[in-house]
């Protein structure tokens, strides 16, 4: 069984002495590109180009007005750099986002089914944007060159667990051939930390957002079938001192009233939230991890009705096997108590029914699905079932 993988990647470039009158890395700041006659340059051309495939990547999301209201969170977090930071968002399971030198940040839509609400998710925007301001993919590839051969970095600090080969332009044995990936240190993150929640906290949000993330981390980790810190944390602080860190540093702010912002997050992600949780449910997790994902999901909400027929499908996707198709079918009746004008349900629970030879149940639930559903798609199919 698949285990979750909290994938936390940087992209990084590589560094060497500068040539002439090149400058150093430290010297470089955020907006700027490496001198021609550098190593450097050759890998922020990687880089571009990396950004030029993702552009037209079928793992693009297609909601660009998401891409949009990322982007939005970020300008209003660091206005200064707004220019400078490109926002993408990549359908990919799992929480994550990423920042590379050259203004590329991508945020999975793993990350954003877990943000429960925008405070969460500008806590992550800002702190991957500090690594950007502090230049930390630059140090960090330096500090990486001066230790090790470009081909062993596959052995510091990835995750490589759940990221799709083959053609994809994620592939991370590309990656590694480019040379832009290796860890931070744990002071890089310790100050991305720090930079991110001043951000969090200068631009109105509810700064004891940013540690709930990470208590939520942990226990989706526990509930799983991993009970140490997974492989990429190495590189991070322990999520337990993460959360102490950022605790203690909230209680150095006088008078803070500021809001979660959350109404707007989950309008923004409503429309994509049947594809991202069939998505989370197929990674084949623990139930009990995924039931939590899901409870976090639908938190301060009123959906209890999606909640009660996502928990149906979580049992249905993985099969007959010991009582799944019972809970399941408990689930979705539970979910039409809580709203009896559920589309959805109805298909799920008549389909289901037929499969398990409760006909006359099966033919009553499909009739109401295509009552509620208004002549959708596969309404001949349906149809054909109840003849």
């Amino acid at each position: 069984m698949k285990k979750i993988f909290l994938i936390i990647i940087t992209f990084l470039v590589g560094c060497t002495t500068p040539i002439g009158g090149a400058k150093k890395v430290e010297d470089i700041k955020p907006q700027e590109t490496p001198s021609i006659e550098t190593i450097e340059a050759g890998l922020w051309m990687q880089m571009n180009k990396y950004e030029e495939n993702l552009k037209t990547s079928g793992s693009r999301h297609k909601d660009k007005n998401l891409e949009k209201y990322l982007k939005n969170i970020l300008c209003k977090l660091t206005p200064d750099y707004c220019k400078d930071i490109r926002v993408y968002v990549q359908d990919m399971p799992y929480f994550n986002a990423f920042m590379a030198p050259n203004g590329m940040m991508v945020v999975w839509t793993g990350l954003l089914l877990r943000a429960q609400n925008e405070a969460q998710l500008a806590a992550v925007i800002g702190h991957e944007a500090g690594h950007y301001i502090k230049r930390h993919s630059l140090k960090s590839w330096l500090d990486a060159k001066s230790r090790t051969d470009l081909m062993v970095l596959l052995s510091i600090g990835l995750a490589v667990g759940g990221v799709p080969a083959g053609g994809d332009i994620f592939n991370l044995t590309q990656l590694l051939q480019a040379g832009f990936m290796a860890k931070h240190s744990r002071d890089n993150e310790r100050e991305a930390d720090k930079i991110g929640l001043d951000f969090l906290i200068n631009s109105g949000y509810e700064p004891y957002e940013a540690p709930k993330i990470w208590e939520n981390i942990i226990k989706e980790m526990e509930l799983g079938e991993v009970n140490k810190p997974l492989s990429f944390l190495a590189s991070h602080p322990a999520p337990e001192e993460r959360i102490e860190n950022l605790k203690k540093q909230i209680e150095k702010y006088e008078n803070i009233k500021n809001e979660k912002n959350t109404n707007e997050l989950k309008e923004k992600i409503q429309p994509h939230l049947k594809t991202w949780i069939k998505s989370e449910i197929r990674l084949n997790n623990k139930v009990e991890q995924t039931e939590f994902v899901l409870e976090k999901t639908f938190e301060d909400t009123e959906n209890e009705y999606l909640l009660k027929f996502y928990k149906g499908e979580v049992y249905r996707l993985r099969g007959d096997i010991e009582d799944n198709y019972d809970k399941a079918i408990n689930y979705y009746n539970e979910s039409i108590k809580a709203k009896n004008d559920f589309s959805d349900v109805y298909r799920e629970l008549g389909l289901l029914q037929l499969k398990t030879e409760k006909k006359n149940e099966a033919k009553k639930n499909l009739t109401k699905y295509l009552k509620l559903a208004k002549n959708p798609k596969d309404k001949s199919i349906i149809e054909s079932y109840l003849n």
